[in-house]
């Protein structure tokens, strides 16, 4: 990117919300812009977005009409063309990447002389104001996206709830494809771990490829890590899922003619619209960390990651002596610090076991607790929800299954009857129940 493409992109970015507020939120020093004409009329543009309620960019009507003299001094023509908001951060980097590099090469002349003109009992001190000099040099630059002071946060929590409240019901982030629970948690939102548990063989696997196939049809780039079952296996059991077909007569080429017609016409369908966006990985041993897993996903523009599941997350620094509660603390720990920062935050919707202990102990009490799930303290202390499904002999026989939220930190707990049967693609609630 050249220094004019970035300066064009900036002001283009200043007439479109989703831009002004990519660049609002990621703060660009006024000295970054090598224009000094048009520091005001960023500054305005950015003040405008904040007074709207983080709502409105103003319209290029607006800014001829209020900086119509000063654009044409600094002989700025406002683009009309869209601008996207990895453009914006690209030119944000590459103007702050110049800035630092004029300013560190002047602040290093400046220091090299007045080292060398100084007496030896004034050297040291001359070296405190270089580090002060460089310091302030680095703040400036810094990405402020997850830096909010004082008034500008509690301005902006009363934007997004009017926002929230001018359309309420509205999922943002992830969702999970069951009606009842969309509504109820509005979405697993940025930055947000989703851990799902089930007993051994207790369809986990299957709510992946529902969840993935979900956010598919949301035109939302997905990427499902099918790290215990094969890439060709989930693709099997996700065409099974869509097309209502069985999934066992499916693997023995015995399926009826009309649920093959079935699979064939959806693809007749849709191939056209959903040919992109679905990525089903299964990386190879020694890529299953998780800043591999997660990057990788980002390489893809993912908006939502689907893990399926936690005991096959593996350990960046590998030691049979650490204990296993720790390993996984630690791989949760790092899951939550990569999607939490950055400007590339994405949701994840992780699949855990519920061990046979655990099963037991829950069977007994006739309801899940979250100490019932394995390595449950990483799992609670790293994920914003919490979900168990278990199954009793009844509901097994009847298609059915419980379904629980076991720890949230935006919504109350609630429990749903579910009619499953995801391998039917059958994956709804029949309404709330206690327990």
């Amino acid at each position: 990117m050249s220094g004019t493409h970035a300066e064009a992109t900036l002001y283009a970015s200043l007439t479109d919300v989703d831009a002004l507020e990519q660049l609002a939120d990621t703060g660009l020093a006024p000295e970054c812009i090598p224009m000094e004409g048009m520091r005001d009329v960023v500054a305005y543009a950015v003040e405008y977005f904040h007074r709207s309620g983080r709502t409105k960019a103003p319209s290029r009507e607006l800014l001829m009409e209020q900086w119509g003299k000063r654009l044409e001094q600094c002989q700025v023509t406002l683009p009309e063309a869209d601008v996207q908001v990895d453009e914006v951060w690209a030119a944000i980097e590459y103007l702050r990447s110049q800035y630092v590099l004029a300013e560190s090469q002047r602040v290093q002349r400046d220091i090299a002389v007045e080292i060398a003109q100084a007496e030896i009992h004034e050297r040291v001190e001359a070296i405190h104001r270089a580090a002060a000099t460089f310091h302030k040099l680095s703040m400036a630059v810094r990405d402020r996206t997850a830096e909010v002071e004082g008034i500008t946060g509690l301005e902006a929590s009363l934007a997004r709830y009017d926002q929230r409240a001018a359309a309420p019901k509205v999922i943002s982030g992830m969702s999970l494809g069951i009606l009842a629970v969309d509504e109820h948690c509005l979405g697993i939102h940025d930055g947000e771990i989703c851990t799902w548990a089930a007993p051994p063989k207790g369809a986990k696997s299957w709510t992946s490829t529902h969840v993935a196939h979900t956010e598919w049809k949301r035109d939302r780039v997905t990427v499902l890590y099918t790290l215990e079952n094969s890439v060709t296996m989930s693709y099997d059991r996700l065409a099974c899922q869509i097309c209502c077909v069985d999934y066992r007569e499916y693997q023995k080429g015995t399926c009826s003619p009309e649920e093959i017609d079935r699979v064939r016409e959806w693809l007749a369908v849709n191939a056209a619209d959903l040919r992109d966006g679905l990525h089903i990985l299964s990386p190879d041993a020694g890529r299953r960390t998780p800043a591999a897993l997660i990057r990788q996903a980002q390489s893809y523009g993912a908006k939502s990651i689907i893990i399926d599941q936690l005991s096959h997350i593996e350990h960046p620094s590998p030691d049979p002596r650490r204990a296993q509660h720790q390993k996984i603390a630690e791989i949760m720990a790092e899951l939550s610090t990569i999607i939490t920062t950055g400007r590339q935050q994405v949701p994840i919707f992780l699949n855990a076991q519920i061990n046979r202990e655990g099963v037991a102990a829950a069977s007994k009490a006739g309801r899940l607790e979250l100490q019932h799930l394995a390595e449950s303290a990483a799992i609670e202390r790293y994920s914003s929800w919490v979900f168990g499904l278990m199954r009793s002999e009844t509901e097994i026989a009847a298609g059915m299954a419980t379904l629980q939220m076991l720890a949230s930190r935006r919504m109350d707990l609630k429990n749903w009857r579910m009619a499953w049967e995801p391998w039917y693609g059958t994956q709804h609630s029949l309404g709330e129940v206690t327990l």
